[in-house]
Order: structure tokens, then C-alpha cells, then sequence
């Protein structure tokens, strides 16, 4: 019975040590790969590429959405969008030996529907691709999103099923450009106090300037400012920067 007891005892401590060895995942770490789509965008829509009938100008907001100080999800909000005007994107699983990322997107269209997505962000073809089983007339079937100009530059293209079901059309395709970027200009990036990605909005504290990436990252640091300035200047001298 001492010898079952023991052995119990040590099947027990060694299922602690593997438990603790092997935390799951959370939704920083998962999430952290989209940080490069965080930011303000202004985009440029085209049904039909190279030309400017039936096109519009839109502005794009990607943030995160925080959930006790942990990145619960990205959402982005174009209210002017032709197709889809919000989004909340959610991992669905961690990432693969391949990096590539299983996620969830909630859709609502322009005329006030919903369309459920699913998406994989793929770091070898440098894309995010998200496709949906069914969706209304006014929304695609397929949104692949890419990156250009040092990721300056979000090109998004739009995508009906075409007529056998591995096809698809081309709804529209939509250009933004970061704003605050400089893009072309050479301009220096600053970076968000809180995430440590491109900081493009600035703001004020104390009398020192400061950036973040969206309005998420400030909503944050407003919840406890001291915090994250003391974070961020123990990063800067750990990295030598005064």
C-alpha cells in the first residue's frame, strides 16, 4: 500500500512538472503576430482595378480590444467601407511549428448584417486570408489581406464565389495607406508605449510625449499611466536608450 501510495505521490508531482512546463497559450502570445495591422489607414476602394468608376475613399481603424489587460481579440472599424465596416478578429487555436495561425472573423456589413469568417494567417505567403461558407450579396466570400512598401501599404481583395466552388470573382480590391507612416517621406516611427509596435498617435502625459498604436493601447494606458511609462524607460535602459 506505502509502495502504491508513493508511487501515486510521484506520478503526481511529475504531472505538476509537465503541467508547468507546458502552460497554455495566452492570447498575447497567440495574437501578437497581427501587431502590424494595428493603426489608423486611409484606403482607396476599386471594383475594377485601374480605374475610378464606382470607387470610394474610406478610413480604417485596427485596434486591440483588451480584456483584463490581455489581448482578447483585434477588431478595425471603416464606417465608410462599401462591403464589411467592422470586424473582430479572435485566435482559434495557437500558432503551428509553421507559424501560421488559425483565427475567427465576426463580420457586419454595410447595410447592417452579420458574416462569420474563417481565417489563417500564413507568414510564409506573407498573407491573411479569411473565407466564409455563406455571406450576403454585399459582403465577400474571401478577403485576402497582404502587406507592401515595408508594411506601409495594406492591400485587402475582396472575393465572391465564382460558379464552381473552388473559383472565386473579384468584388473590389481596397489600397490603405498608414496614416503617420510617412510613407515616401523617410519619416522616423515612433513606437507605442504599451505594445512596442508602430506608435502613430501621439499624446501628452506630464508634459512628455508619448505614442501608442490605436485606441485600444491608449484606453490601457489611461487604466494605469505610471505603470507604463516605469515599463517602458526600464526598456529603454535595458536597451541602452536614454
Amino acid at each position: 500500500m506505502l509502495r502504491s501510495l508513493a508511487i501515486l505521490l510521484v506520478g503526481v508531482a511529475l504531472g505538476g512538472i509537465v503541467a508547468a512546463a507546458a502552460p497554455e497559450k495566452s492570447a498575447d502570445s497567440v495574437l501578437k503576430p497581427l501587431q502590424d495591422y494595428i493603426g489608423q489607414w486611409k484606403g482607396v476602394g476599386q471594383p475594377k482595378r485601374g480605374s475610378s468608376s464606382g470607387g470610394w475613399i474610406e478610413e480604417a481603424e485596427w485596434r486591440w480590444d483588451f480584456e483584463n489587460k490581455k489581448l482578447a481579440a483585434l477588431v478595425f472599424a471603416a464606417p465608410k467601407g462599401k462591403h464589411l465596416v467592422e470586424g473582430r478578429i479572435t485566435a482559434v487555436d495557437g500558432p503551428s511549428e509553421t507559424g501560421t495561425l488559425k483565427l475567427a472573423l465576426a463580420g457586419i456589413t454595410a447595410d447592417g448584417g452579420t458574416v462569420a469568417y474563417s481565417g489563417l494567417l500564413d507568414p510564409a505567403a506573407g498573407s491573411l486570408t479569411f473565407t466564409a461558407e455563406e455571406a450576403p450579396e454585399i459582403a465577400p466570400h474571401r478577403i485576402t489581406i497582404r502587406f507592401a512598401a515595408e508594411k506601409k501599404r495594406l492591400v485587402a481583395l475582396l472575393e465572391r464565389r465564382g460558379p464552381t466552388p473552388d473559383s472565386y470573382l473579384r468584388l473590389a480590391e481596397v489600397g490603405y495607406t498608414r496614416t503617420g507612416s510617412g510613407f515616401g517621406e523617410g519619416k522616423f516611427e515612433p513606437e507605442c508605449i504599451v505594445t512596442g509596435g508602430v506608435g502613430t498617435m501621439p499624446f501628452q502625459y506630464k508634459g512628455k510625449t508619448y505614442y501608442v498604436c490605436c485606441t485600444g493601447c491608449r484606453d490601457l494606458f489611461d487604466s494605469d499611466p505610471d505603470t507604463y511609462i516605469a515599463e517602458y524607460e526600464a526598456k529603454l535602459k535595458k536597451a541602452g536608450i536614454k
